[in-house]
C-alpha cells in the first residue's frame, strides 16, 4: 500500500504544481502598450457674424453714418470717412474734372470739399473737407488677406436724385445696402457680385466686421454680377501724396454726340437732318463739327429753268466758350461753313426756227441738268444747351453772289 500512496502523493504534487503555474500566467495583466500622447484639444471655432443674420443690420447701423453722398456738377457718387474727420474716400472719376465738389452727411449737413490726393491708374482719390465733422466715426481699414467667398456688403447711393423725380422712391436709394461675396482677388483690385449702380461708385465695400476692403470702382458693362473695387491699400497710398498734385483736369474731353433737325434760310428754304460731335479745351472752350444733309427746291436763277431742287451736304466748324446759368448753358463761338450743292434743273429749250408770219407755234422740250459747286462761308453762333436739349443760331456770310448770307437754326438732342 506504501507503494500506492507514494505514487499518489506524487501525482498529487505534480498536479498541484501544474494547476498552480497555470493560474500564475492568466492572473498576471498584459503588458501596457505605450502610451500615445493625450491629443491637443482644437480651439473652439469663433462663429462667423455671418451665422446671425442680424450681422448685416449691425454692421449697417455701425458704418452708415460714415458714408457720404459727394455731388459735383457732373453728377452724385459715394464716399466714407478715412483716416480723419476731414479726408473722404472716393472713386477719382466721381471727382475728376470736377470744379464744384459737396459732400453730404447722412443727417443733411452739406460741407464743400477739394480733391487734395489721387491715383488714376487705381481710380481712387481723397478729398478734403472744408471744415471737420465733430464726432464722426472714421471706418477701419483691413489690409490682410480677403478670402474668395467671403460675405461682403456695400453702402451707397444707386441711383441718386431719381427720388427727386419719382416721389414714391424717396428714402429708398441714399443710404441704401446691398450684399453679396467676394469673387475674385488679383493685386490691387477685388471682385464682388454684390448690386452695384451708378452712384455706389466711390463707396466702401466692408466686410463682416465693419472693415473697409476696397472702394466701389465700376461695374462692368452689360455684365450680371461682376463689379471691381480697389483694394484699401491703394487708399492708404495716397497719404503721403496730400497737397502734392494739382487738381486732376483734362486738356480735352469729350463733350458728346447731338443729333437733330438742321434749317438754312435766305431767299430759300433748305431743311434736313445734322449730326454732331463735340470736345471741350480746359472745360469751357467747346469745340464742335456738325455735319448736315439738306434738300428743298429753290428759286430759278435763269429764266429758262422752270424748276431747280438742291440738295446741300455742309459742314460746319466752331470754336466758342461755355457760360454756366445755372441749369443753362450758353456758348457763343465762331467758326466756318463749307457747302457743297448738288443743283437738278429742269429748263425750256426752243426751237431757233424763225416764226415767218403770227400767230406762229414754237416747238421746244425740257432739258434736265444738274451741277455742283463748293461755297465757304465764315459764321457766328450761339448755343443754348438746357439738359439734354440744345437750340442753336447762326449767321453764316455769303462770300461770292451766288450765295447771299443766310440764317441756320437748329433744333438737337445732346447724348
Amino acid at each position: 500500500m506504501s507503494r500506492w500512496l507514494r505514487l499518489i502523493v506524487v501525482a498529487a504534487c505534480f498536479l498541484a504544481s501544474t494547476l498552480g503555474h497555470n493560474h500564475v500566467l492568466h492572473a498576471q495583466p498584459a503588458p501596457a502598450p505605450t502610451a500615445a500622447p493625450a491629443p491637443t484639444a482644437a480651439p473652439a471655432p469663433t462663429a462667423a457674424p455671418t451665422a446671425d443674420p442680424s450681422w448685416l443690420k449691425a454692421v449697417y447701423e455701425q458704418v452708415a453714418a460714415s458714408v457720404v453722398l459727394i455731388q459735383t456738377e457732373y453728377g452724385t457718387g459715394s464716399g466714407f470717412f478715412f483716416r480723419s474727420d476731414r479726408l473722404i474716400a472716393t472713386a477719382l472719376h466721381v471727382v475728376d474734372d470736377a470744379e464744384i465738389v459737396v459732400v453730404q452727411l447722412n443727417d443733411g449737413r452739406r460741407v464743400a470739399a477739394r480733391v487734395v490726393a489721387y491715383s488714376r491708374p487705381h481710380d481712387v482719390a481723397l478729398l478734403e473737407l472744408e471744415a471737420p465733422v465733430a464726432g464722426v466715426r472714421v471706418l477701419e481699414s483691413y489690409t490682410g488677406v480677403v478670402d474668395i467667398g467671403e460675405n461682403v456688403l456695400v453702402i451707397g447711393h444707386p441711383f441718386s436724385g431719381l427720388e427727386d423725380q419719382v416721389p414714391e422712391l424717396r428714402g429708398l436709394l441714399n443710404w441704401s445696402l446691398t450684399r453679396g461675396v467676394v469673387s475674385a482677388v488679383a493685386g490691387s483690385w477685388l471682385q464682388t457680385d454684390a448690386a452695384i449702380n451708378p452712384g455706389n461708385s466711390g463707396g466702401p465695400i466692408l466686410n463682416a466686421h465693419g472693415q473697409v476692403l476696397g472702394v466701389v470702382s465700376a461695374k462692368l458693362s452689360d455684365a450680371q454680377g461682376i463689379s471691381v473695387a480697389a483694394r484699401i491699400g491703394r487708399v492708404q497710398d495716397l497719404v503721403p501724396k496730400i497737397g502734392q498734385q494739382s487738381p486732376p483736369r483734362h486738356n480735352w474731353r469729350f463733350e458728346g454726340m447731338e443729333v437733330g433737325f438742321i434749317a438754312q434760310i435766305s431767299r430759300d428754304t433748305l431743311e434736313g437732318i445734322s449730326l454732331g460731335g463735340g470736345s471741350r479745351l480746359f472745360k469751357r472752350y467747346p469745340l464742335r463739327l456738325r455735319l448736315g444733309l439738306l434738300a428743298g427746291s429753290v428759286e430759278a436763277r435763269e429764266p429758262t429753268v422752270l424748276q431747280s431742287h438742291l440738295t446741300r451736304v455742309t459742314a460746319e466748324l466752331a470754336m466758342g466758350v461755355a457760360f454756366p446759368l445755372g441749369p443753362v448753358e450758353l456758348s457763343p463761338a465762331i467758326g466756318a461753313a463749307l457747302f457743297y450743292d448738288h443743283a437738278r434743273n429742269s429748263s425750256l429749250r426752243l426751237d431757233d426756227t424763225a416764226c415767218a408770219e403770227l400767230p406762229c407755234l414754237v416747238s421746244g422740250k425740257v432739258v434736265r441738268s444738274s451741277e455742283g459747286s463748293v461755297h465757304f462761308l465764315p459764321a457766328v453762333e450761339l448755343n443754348l444747351d438746357f439738359h439734354l436739349l440744345r437750340v442753336g443760331y447762326a449767321y453764316e456770310i455769303g462770300l461770292d453772289h451766288e450765295l447771299a448770307s443766310q440764317h441756320r437754326v437748329l433744333i438737337a438732342v445732346i447724348f
